[in-house]
């Protein structure tokens, strides 16, 4: 709408959508062809994210969608009950897999439901999805995977309103983390460090379990994306709930595997973490700045960290260096102490 520069871009919207979503939807039902099918969902997805509650305004629209993604949770659509066509995606080896794609594809719609409803309005729904969700003893490694996927963004976007299930999804998240498989182990421990941020303190009880388990998987020949998820779990429990955790022996520990090697979206987690305890003279964080420095000083040069992990992580240099400033030089190369002073040097011109 804002590209065409519609005068009135409120009154034009239902308009849009009364053309567009029961056509998409349509060919989500009805279409054989999986790819054109897959498309359909995810172009149902971005509408989601972009548009928000006004897509689903309309409670025809939510009662529609809701219906779709069920259907297709449930194998219902055209495209799954025809098994003719496999041509789509070559590196899918049969149907079930096949299958798997487009749950994926109507799965990922949901925690986008979530945040533009809000949680108090999904939970209802989330009721409704989860049997479907939750995957079944038999069930193989891509839709287990899938499963503790969809599940934790759900948790993510739901926030406090995922307590009532707390208990059911520490079930689950614990029974995927001890999978067989790196994905699913990958996807729960993720889904573990969600559900313990979104449900406030309610888990304390459970932080020595979640540690005891959590422990396993740093190891030298570990999955290194499970170890980077173990660091955002921990990340979580350290924002949620600081008091409840053996800090003395675990952040040096914590410290040890950093920095992130592959899920670098867990850096801006992983920072906001160190940030909290900085800032409230968390001792055992203090001594740990001798090897938290040199690391947090190379990330600002890696391409895979993105802005807004490296704002926190200035932000982070900004105050040590100020208050400790022998200990930063004394802890820094000499060209990492030049990268650390271009860095707020530019933070100050920036700002």
């Amino acid at each position: 709408i804002t590209q065409h520069n519609f005068q009135d871009e409120t009154a034009m919207l239902p308009k849009l959508l009364s053309v567009c979503v029961p056509l998409v939807f349509d060919v989500v039902r009805s279409d054989k062809d999986r790819e054109i099918v897959c498309c359909a969902l995810e172009c149902t997805n971005e509408m989601l994210k972009e548009l928000k509650a006004a897509m689903i305004s309309d409670e025809e629209y939510l009662d529609a969608l809701i219906e779709l993604v069920r259907d297709v949770l449930q194998h219902k659509t055209a495209s799954q009950k025809d098994s003719e066509d496999d041509s789509f995606c070559e590196d899918v080896e049969d149907d079930s897999e096949l299958t798997t794609v487009l749950v994926d594809f109507a799965g990922s719609i949901l925690p986008s439901l979530a945040t533009a409803m809000g949680g108090v309005k999904f939970t209802p729904y989330f009721k409704m999805f989860l049997p479907l969700i939750i995957p079944k003893e038999g069930r193989n490694r891509s839709e287990r995977s899938l499963a503790a996927g969809t599940l934790a963004e759900i948790c993510q976007a739901m926030k406090e309103s995922i307590i009532p299930f707390t208990e059911n999804m520490y079930t689950v998240f614990l029974t995927g983390i001890k999978d067989s498989s790196d994905e699913v182990i990958s996807n729960s421990v993720f889904g573990m460090g969600v559900l313990v941020e979104s449900s406030g303190t309610t888990l304390a009880p459970k932080y020595s379990e979640i540690l005891g388990v959590l422990s396993h998987f740093l190891k030298e020949d570990g999955d290194r994306r499970t170890i980077d998820n173990v660091l955002g779990a921990v990340s979580r429990m350290i924002i949620a709930n600081p008091a409840a955790l053996p800090l003395d022996s675990i952040f040096p520990t914590f410290v040890k595997w950093l920095p992130l090697q592959e899920d670098m979206e867990e850096n801006q987690v992983v920072y906001n973490a160190i940030f909290s305890l900085l800032s409230s003279s968390c001792q055992v964080a203090l001594e740990q700045l001798p090897a938290l420095l040199p690391i947090m000083v190379s990330e600002l040069t890696n391409k895979k960290v993105d802005d807004v992990a490296k704002a926190k992580i200035t932000e982070i240099l900004k105050g040590v260096s100020s208050q400790y400033a022998d200990l930063t030089l004394k802890s820094l190369t000499s060209d990492q102490a030049e990268i650390l002073r271009q860095a707020l040097s530019h933070n100050v011109n920036g700002s």
